[in-house]
C-alpha cells in the first residue's frame, strides 16, 4: 500500500511539474484513500471476530436439549428446563439482534470500499463472504429460537401438568391423612363409668338381671342392652392407661366384660379395685369391649 502510494506521488510529482499545491493535494488524497482502507480493513477484522464469537455463542445454546432418558425429576427438574432453556433463548435472540447490526454494519462497509478510490477487489471479496456467512448464522440463530420457543412451551406445558398433579396428590394426601387420622381416632376411642349401683342404673348403664321371691332366685347386675356413649367418660386407651375412680377410699368391681388379667399388679384377690384402673395391656384389656363398668361396692 505504501509502495502504491509513493507511486502516486511521483506521477503527480512528474506530471504538474513540481507544482506545491498539486502536490499537497495529491498527497492529502493519498492520504485520505490509505486512512479510508485501513478502516474497511479495521471494519473486516472486526467483523472476523465477532463471527468466531457468535460461532462460540450458538455452539453453547445448541447443547441444551429436553431430557427424555433417566428418572422423571418431577416439577422441580421440569421448571429447571423450562428456565434453562428460557435463559438459552435470552442469547440466541441477542445474538440475532448483534447479527443483524453487524449485517447493517458491513453493508455500510461494502458500500465505502466500492466507492473507494483505489477499489480493492480482494477486499470486496472478503466483505461478501462475511455477508454470506452472517446469512448462514442468522439462520441457525433463528432456527434455534425456533426450536427453542417450542421446547419452552412444551416444558410449560409439563409444568403445568405436574402442578395439577401435585396439588391434586396434596389434597389427597391431606384427606387420607384425615381419614387415617379419624379412623385412628376411632380406633382409640373407649369409655367408661364408674359410680355407685343407683347412678349407674340411673344413667341407664347397668340393670338388673334375674329374679328372686322369697328366699329363691336373685338378681346380679350387668351392662345395659343399649349402651350410649353419652353415659360415659370418652378416653384414648393408648394415651390413658390409668382410669382415676370417683371415690379412693372406695373398692370398684368390673360388670362388664373386661378382664382384671391385663390390669396392673396389684389389684385384690377378689377382683376389685381401689385407687384407680391401672391398665399393663390396653389392646387386649379393651378387645372384649369399649365399655368399661365400675360398680361402687
Amino acid at each position: 500500500m505504501r509502495k502504491a502510494w509513493a507511486m502516486i506521488v511521483l506521477a503527480v510529482v512528474s506530471t504538474a511539474g513540481c507544482n506545491q499545491g498539486e502536490l499537497r493535494k495529491a498527497l492529502a488524497d493519498a492520504k485520505a484513500s490509505e486512512a479510508q482502507k485501513d478502516s474497511l480493513l479495521t471494519e473486516v477484522l472486526e467483523t472476523t471476530q465477532f463471527v468466531s464469537d457468535v460461532n462460540g455463542e450458538l455452539a453453547k445454546t445448541k447443547s441444551l436439549t429436553i431430557s427424555t432418558k433417566g428418572t422423571d425429576p418431577g416439577l422441580p427438574g421440569a421448571k429447571k428446563d423450562r428456565d434453562e432453556r428460557k435463559a438459552a433463548l435470552a442469547r440466541v435472540q441477542a445474538v440475532i439482534a448483534k447479527l443483524n447490526e453487524s449485517e447493517a454494519k458491513l453493508a455500510q462497509t461494502e458500500t465505502r470500499a466500492k466507492q473507494s478510490r483505489q477499489r480493492n477487489a480482494r477486499l470486496l471479496a472478503q466483505i461478501e463472504t462475511y455477508k454470506k456467512t452472517i446469512e448462514d448464522l442468522k439462520s441457525t440463530a433463528e432456527q434455534q429460537r425456533t426450536d427453542y420457543e417450542a421446547q419452552i412451551a412444551t416444558l410449560a406445558g409439563r409444568v403445568d401438568t405436574l402442578t395439577t398433579e401435585n396439588t391434586t396428590l396434596s389434597t389427597q394426601k391431606a384427606a387420607l391423612t384425615d381419614t387415617v387420622g379419624n379412623l385412628t381416632a376411632y380406633k382409640n376411642t373407649v369409655y367408661y363409668a364408674a359410680g355407685t349401683k343407683d347412678e349407674l342404673i340411673k344413667k341407664g348403664v347397668i340393670t338388673k338381671e334375674g329374679s328372686k321371691f322369697l328366699i329363691f332366685g336373685g338378681t346380679r347386675l350387668e351392662p345395659a342392652r343399649n349402651l350410649s356413649p353419652e353415659a360415659f367418660t370418652a378416653i384414648d386407651k393408648v394415651t390413658n392407661t390409668s382410669i382415676p375412680l370417683p371415690r379412693t377410699d372406695k373398692r370398684y368391681k368390673i360388670i362388664s366384660r373386661q378382664s382384671p388379667t391385663y390390669l396392673a399388679p396389684g389389684i385384690a384377690k377378689d377382683g376389685k379395685i381401689t385407687g384407680s384402673v391401672d391398665i399393663a395391656q390396653p389392646e387386649e384389656f379393651w378387645s372384649a369391649s369399649k365399655f368399661l363398668i365400675l360398680v361402687q361396692d
